[in-house]
């Protein structure tokens, strides 16, 4: 069982990106974002990650479930770390959330409600999960995805961060 574990971990990578993404960047970091998934996917990586947070985390579970046809093998595991996570969103986001989560492979709920610290154990499950992140981090020390891109890298795992890139 551990060594299937360890074959899994070496085949998935997990998102982790800000809540908001400035309207004029939008269809930029999707380019961006759906190429490094599709070289993932054709590097071997299988499986792929994700907290369905609002912004790159929903932005990422549907460029994943826009490359099935592509990449039939691949999975999303929709990782969400309380029952309820969408319940103050606007209805709009709420519908994404409902549709990502009924297309997902696997969701995978840690909690029952939330409590401090959640959102950190949500990340910190998926990095135990993978063996890389694709990014969307502008560098500023604070927050989730400061937190997860920079245990990430204690880990020794590769990093993609797609922030800054360009095309």
């Amino acid at each position: 069982m551990e060594k299937v574990l360890c074959l899994e971990r070496e085949k998935s990578i997990t998102f982790t990106g800000h809540r908001i993404i400035p309207l004029v960047r939008q269809e930029g970091v999707k380019v961006r974002l759906t190429a490094a998934v599709a070289f993932a996917c054709k590097s071997g990586m299988t499986r792929f990650y994700c907290g369905v947070a609002l912004g790159f985390d929903m932005m990422a579970a549907e460029v994943v479930l826009s490359l099935k046809d592509q990449f039939p093998d691949i999975r999303l595991i929709a990782v969400i770390p309380f029952s309820g996570q969408s319940d103050r969103w606007d209805s709009s986001e709420q519908e994404r959330y409902r549709q990502i989560l009924a297309k997902a492979d696997k969701v995978v709920v840690l909690s029952g409600n939330y409590f401090r610290g959640c959102l950190l154990r949500r990340n910190d499950y998926m990095l135990s999960h993978s063996c890389g992140v694709i990014a969307y981090y502008d560098g500023k020390p604070q927050g989730g995805t400061s937190y997860t891109v920079r245990k990430a890298e204690r880990m020794k795992m590769e990093v993609v961060n797609i922030y800054g890139q360009r095309g």
